[in-house]
């Protein structure tokens, strides 16, 4: 199966999940090395996360856990700075020959071992190394849960009788570093030196660097110079048999804990327990451990009461086992961070869940139940692409306590370096394969979307610390996030059924104990918001941009910025009202008369002059406030994604441009799709030609172009899936890690310099941290979810697949597909009190003698649309109807 890249190798685990074989030894192969912004990199790492806890597993065998209830912090953060290793580390003393290892992947453990995996799982990272006859499994789990613990497996084994005494000792070794993510304009980190592709942007660069050194501003001075103003208390629960380790602010704390703040002043306890019935022994001394960078057990030292360094701070729980070659070893241990009265019910509850069965298996068994999946049998990596993306959206879930919800993060270097989380854009890209995993999840990350709206109508663009939200740098007044937002409610609403979302009440994020609207008033503040002068309509007709719409760096590709950002008009926002706006409104119930009809106005008002944008072979991007078109010469992708989506083109012209898009933004590329082309010149090179967003590589972009062509051409829009696909990335650039089971928001054009890697430009090193972006697992998802031809409007669900293929099967917890030679199932997990229609597009075998079951009763009354010449089965469903499965046959049967 095609995609395995260099590094190792997809495989199918003992659960019949995707995971990834990493096989690399990325100490001394030089393709392990990676280009970054401070130089080569090595280190290659996976993300772990259930519902309230996140992590990042790495190849050199540690992990770094992340908690966001408070704003965004390591919790076992791996700094070089105070030696701090990591976490998720098992220690090894083999005391028949007295030797000392580890499962970190280094030199000289790999002298000791015969053989040493390391396998990226769903919700797991598992570690094997055989050594002299012993055989020792280490997995870390973060169990599917709304818990905020991990779970180390230790699995030991022998091939020796026990007859010499196979004893050995093994520690579970977590070296705590909180380490708080913390707001940072410019990411300085690693001793950065590269800021651009200019000499100019280089020499600045590293002078606002040395400025940031200076005043200890820079991004990880800032960080660690705010962790170092902890005390760390020590206390063991005899009962529970858990050491704990609960931080406190050296000084009083200068805002309340309810409070907004850019810093977490209230973190939770730290703490660790055995969960199998074995004897343990816990250690909080690093230096009871190690001896300089060597092992060095004291087992005869006791639990550190007083005050340790930061630097020596630890939790490990060590165990002595005499080892019998008839039987495996098992050790289970639970790590955490919460609040101290609830860490009792976290450690009873694992402890009853491990002594049923293997962690592994039980956490298999809860995900698959939240799992999107397409299986088409020519490309059999959709299947396990599908569910890897649908783990990795999943998995980017935590819980924030200011907003008291769910939600998920936009993540790579914008959050890990920047410290800032957002946008709402991505957000609600995210949004439609997330109501697919969890309607209720979804509930809740949208009601969060919207408690950011202040009480005029604005929107933040980014959020940071515990509750602040922030318009950072050349992003103070994006215009398309209002758009995003409407998009959000409408696709929530037509899955769901759920209408009465729209009464529900929430304060505004200016006034959060002031008066609460129903979200239905707040929908008609966006849209009077978007319409107003605050962002309103230019010279030309079409909806502004202000200093970016989809694209934040729109505003630098024009010679004049401060013009633009006045009067600069957006092709892309304007398409996409034109597509959200009329679905909007049909939802909403009791609309002023008046208000409707400006709305329908503006819309008309906005279609003319549309199309007044227009060249003859494509539409233009936008105008740049100085009177001249932006695009007549290059061709950008954006905003003709919402033109053939929203079908209001006729059919020649819809043809035309996917003609042009096709052969200059498509066809040319080796993997996804040109945002723009020919890219264009940028002001000191900012944005060199095929990087960012000067004709770069876009996921979401084009996740929303191959749901444009399904409506128009299946073949090219199957074609433009599988471009999309890790799969394909990984068969393209197998030497560069990233791409293959994760990957950043956008690539460079293959015609470029540094061509399949990511960006870097003076604020922001993408390439730095280049995974974990979830605009590649979440909008993958949602050019999945329209292939299968999955949509929704005010009247239903409507079913028209895309997929060139007869036989397929389209897996999700909320709606199902399976499509057959002679029958077509679908399954709709919902229940709702209103009355719907459900319109499946004719499968090809459709003739008079076929039926409909509707939960397994044949349906006498339908519509068969084809009199009308669209070609659906129209099928009306009574309220109070239950979760359906409607079943069509070719014949009576």
């Amino acid at each position: 199966m095609k995609g395995n890249g260099y590094f190792g190798e997809w495989i199918s685990d003992e659960y019949g999940f995707p995971a990834y074989n990493y096989k690399c030894n990325h100490i001394t192969d030089p393709i392990a090395k990676t280009k970054t912004s401070y130089g080569f990199s090595t280190d290659h790492f996976h993300q772990l996360g259930n519902d309230r806890i996140m992590g990042t597993a790495h190849n050199g065998g540690y992990i770094q856990l992340l908690d966001g209830t408070r704003g965004f912090k390591w919790l076992t953060y791996q700094d070089s700075h105070y030696g701090k290793l990591g976490g998720g580390i098992g220690i090894y003393h083999f005391e028949n020959d007295n030797t000392y290892s580890s499962d970190l992947y280094t030199t000289e453990n790999l002298s000791k071992y015969t053989s040493f995996e390391r396998i990226f799982g769903i919700g797991y990272f598992k570690k094997r190394c055989i050594f002299n006859g012993f055989d020792i499994q280490h997995s870390i789990c973060t169990p599917f849960s709304d818990d905020p613990v991990t779970i180390s497996d230790f699995l030991i084994s022998t091939d020796h009788d026990n007859s010499n005494g196979n004893r050995i000792k093994i520690i579970d070794f977590w070296d705590v570093n909180i380490h708080p993510i913390l707001k940072s304009s410019i990411v300085t980190w690693k001793n950065r030196k590269y800021f651009g592709k200019s000499k100019l942007l280089n020499l600045v660069g590293r002078l606002i660097k040395i400025m940031l050194n200076i005043v200890r501003r820079d991004t990880e001075s800032a960080r660690r110079r705010f962790s170092r103003k902890f005390k760390y208390n020590c206390s063991f629960n005899s009962e529970l048999n858990t050491i704990i380790l609960t931080p406190k602010y050296k000084k009083k704390p200068p805002v309340a804990k309810s409070e907004p703040s850019k810093y977490d002043y209230y973190p939770k306890s730290i703490f660790l327990t055995v969960l199998n019935q074995i004897d343990v022994k816990f250690f909080t001394d690093k230096k009871n451990l190690f001896k300089g960078n060597d092992i060095s057990i004291n087992w005869e030292s006791s639990i550190e009461i007083k005050k340790l360094k930061k630097r020596d701070l630890c939790l490990g729980a060590g165990f002595s086992l005499n080892l019998n070659k008839s039987r495996n070893n098992k050790i289970t241990t639970l790590f955490g961070y919460e609040e101290r009265d609830k860490i009792e019910a976290l450690v009873k509850k694992y402890k009853q869940i491990v002594a049923s069965q293997s962690i592994l298996e039980w956490n298999a068994n809860q995900w698959e139940k939240s799992l999107i999946s397409l299986n088409v049998k020519s490309e059999p990596q959709l299947s396990r692409e599908t569910i890897w993306h649908s783990y990795y959206t999943r998995s980017a879930l935590f819980y924030d306590e200011y907003y008291k919800r769910h939600r998920i993060y936009q993540g790579s270097v914008y959050l890990f370096g920047h410290g800032i989380d957002g946008s709402i854009r991505d957000y609600i890209l995210y949004f439609n394969s997330l109501i697919l995993i969890s309607t209720s999840i979804a509930r809740e990350f949208l009601l969060f979307n919207l408690s950011l709206i202040f009480s005029d109508g604005k929107l933040p663009y980014s959020l940071y610390g515990y509750g602040k939200t922030s318009s950072v740098f050349v992003h103070s007044n994006p215009s398309d996030l209002y758009l995003f937002l409407l998009w959000g409610i409408e696709q929530y609403i037509s899955l769901t059924r759920d209408f009465k979302f729209l009464e529900e009440k929430l304060p505004f994020y200016d006034k959060p104990h002031g008066i609460k609207t129903k979200i239905s008033e707040k929908i008609k503040l966006l849209i009077e918001y978007l319409f107003s002068e605050k962002v309103g309509f230019g010279e030309h007709g079409l909806i502004k941009s202000n200093d970016g719409d989809w694209s934040d760096g729109i505003s630098l590709m024009v010679k004049n910025r401060r013009k633009f950002i006045k009067n600069g008009e957006s092709s892309f926002n304007s398409t996409f009202a034109l597509y959200i706006i009329p679905r909007i409104l049909d939802l909403m119930k009791d609309l002023n008369e008046q208000f409707l009809e400006s709305c329908l106005d503006k819309l008309k008002s906005l279609k003319q002059a549309l199309f007044k944008s227009y060249n003859g072979k494509w539409f233009y991007r936008g105008w740049d406030g100085q009177g001249n078109p932006i695009g007549d010469q290059n061709l950008y992708l954006e905003h003709h994604t919402w033109l053939l989506i929203s079908k209001i083109l006729d059919n020649e012209s819809a043809f035309n441009l996917i003609d042009q898009i096709y052969k200059k933004l498509d066809k040319p590329s080796l993997i996804g799709q040109f945002i723009s082309y020919p890219p264009q010149k940028t002001y000191l090179n900012i944005l060199p030609k095929g990087w960012d967003v000067n004709g770069g590589i876009w996921h979401a972009m084009n996740a929303l172009l191959t749901w444009g062509y399904s409506k128009y051409d299946e073949k090219k829009a199957f074609s433009s899936l599988i471009k999309n696909s890790l799969a394909q990335r990984a068969e393209i650039y197998p030497r560069i890690w990233y791409g293959i089971w994760s990957a950043p928001d956008s690539y460079i054009a293959d015609y470029s310099e540094n061509a399949g890697e990511a960006f870097y430009h003076i604020a922001t090193p993408m390439c730095d941290f280049p995974i974990m972006n979830l605009n590649a697992h979440a909008s993958y998802l949602l050019s999945v979810i329209k292939i299968a031809g999955i949509e929704a409007d005010l009247s239903g669900l409507i079913i028209d697949p895309h997929i060139p293929h007869q036989k397929f099967i389209f897996k999700s917890p909320l709606i199902s597909l399976e499509s057959y030679l002679d029958s077509f199932i679908v399954r709709y997990n919902i229940t709702t009190q209103f009355e719907y229609k459900i319109k499946i597009k004719n499968p090809n075998w459709w003739n008079e003698h076929s039926k409909i079951y509707l939960n397994e009763s044949l349906v006498i009354t339908y519509i068969q649309s084809s009199e009308k010449a669209d070609g659906f089965i129209e099928i009306d469903v009574p309220s109070n109807t239950g979760p359906l499965v409607i079943k069509l046959t070719k014949d009576n049967i």
